[in-house]
């Protein structure tokens, strides 16, 4: 009896603590959009009789699924001064056969610059980042992810913020589309940690990067960034140490993105990001595995339990333990279900949180064995130590 007891002393200790944990995110969350609200779509109206010239760079490799929905919506922006410079990186799918054809038919200045070979000490990303700056003619940069959609005034409300606040890198989120089961239980879930885990003043979204060409060259561009797997993050902090302005804001009305499609690329993916932005460190990651056991999984593992005790009438069942998980799994869930219609995906997989958590551990413990094993991450073919 006196086990029962102290364990239910722990786990009532433990409930509270994650009200406590998620209350708070809630009063975060409200002043975090306060005081950085939605980019509100602007014309290119404001921009004056001679915008600056904007060389909008896509790094593609064996984006056959991607690139033609890409290039489409960017050809309706309503920028008046802008190319396009997409890199082939050493694609061996379809991607340099539709790239032949949309260059014929593209209504603005296009030009498709082929890598063969990556270089010895670079990431890919990285190594077709720079080959674009160097092809590129304009005064600033945006790098943009093939997998994007943007609206038509995507580059003209990105330039006019970045002119009017003097910003020499302006970092967008997107709107994220899920569309799959584990996309909706997932994603969520994951951008959401991101936005807890980290300080936004030091993240960045390469798949929204707009810099001047000034401040880019005057730090060497992505070169100096080279073997970095977290290239967006670590540029945006070589720009503010040479004196910069950088900023990541809100570009959900602007443009869109679908990191991944499947399960498969969703463990993937976050695994090779994760590992990288907490810098393969082991302590961090363990950290991050408990957060999750205790604050998001523990509430229902013990409203199951407690509701199987009652059941069953076990006498191991305490009526305060199932009033208080089924009163934070509830909490959970709420914050959970504003949380994705704020993402605009279906809220109701807010009740699939637990195994969404579940998947995340899962991510968490893959990094923690990549760590310890010394195997790198593996994305689009290319390993990243």
């Amino acid at each position: 009896m006196a086990a029962i007891l102290s364990l239910n002393f722990w786990l009532t200790v433990s409930l509270f603590a994650a009200t406590w944990v998620w209350i708070s995110r809630i009063f975060s969350t409200v002043r975090f959009r306060k005081n950085h609200p939605a980019l509100e779509p602007t014309g290119p109206s404001g921009l004056g009789a001679a915008p600056p010239k904007i060389s909008v760079i896509i790094p593609a490799r064996n984006e056959e699924k991607n690139i033609g929905h890409c290039l489409t919506y960017l050809f309706k922006n309503d920028y008046p001064n802008f190319e396009i410079v997409v890199v082939d990186d050493r694609s061996n799918d379809h991607t340099p056969h539709l790239l032949e054809n949309f260059s014929k038919l593209s209504p603005v200045p296009l030009r498709v610059v082929r890598i063969e070979k990556l270089p010895e000490g670079w990431t890919g990303k990285n190594y077709a980042m720079q080959t674009g700056s160097k092809a590129a003619t304009g005064d600033w940069f945006l790098f943009v992810d093939a997998d994007t959609t943007h609206t038509p005034s995507s580059i003209s409300t990105a330039i006019q913020k970045a002119l009017d606040s003097k910003i020499d890198l302006l970092t967008l989120t997107p709107e994220t589309e899920s569309v799959t089961f584990w996309e909706k239980t997932v994603q969520p879930l994951a951008i959401g940690s991101l936005a807890v885990w980290f300080d936004s003043t030091k993240l960045a979204n390469g798949q929204f990067l707009l810099v001047s060409r000034r401040s880019y060259e005057a730090v060497g561009g992505n070169e100096v960034v080279r073997q970095k797997v977290v290239e967006d993050i670590e540029l945006a902090k070589e720009v503010a140490r040479a004196g910069f302005c950088v900023r990541l804001l809100d570009g959900t009305k602007l443009y869109r993105t679908r990191m991944y499609t499947s399960l498969k690329e969703i463990l993937t993916g976050w695994t090779r990001i994760l590992t990288h932005l907490f810098e393969k460190n082991l302590f961090r990651i363990l950290e991050k595995i408990a957060m999750f056991a205790v604050f998001s999984i523990l509430p229902f593992a013990v409203l199951a339990v407690e509701a199987a005790f009652a059941l069953g009438g076990s006498p191991s069942f305490s009526q305060n333990l199932l009033i208080l998980s089924f009163a934070v799994s509830t909490l959970i869930v709420a914050v959970r279900f504003v949380g994705n219609r704020m993402l605009k995906t279906d809220p109701w997989y807010a009740f699939l949180h637990p195994l969404g958590s579940l998947v995340m551990v899962w991510i968490l413990l893959i990094c923690a064995g990549r760590i310890l094993s010394g195997r790198p991450s593996l994305w689009k073919g290319e390993s990243y130590v």
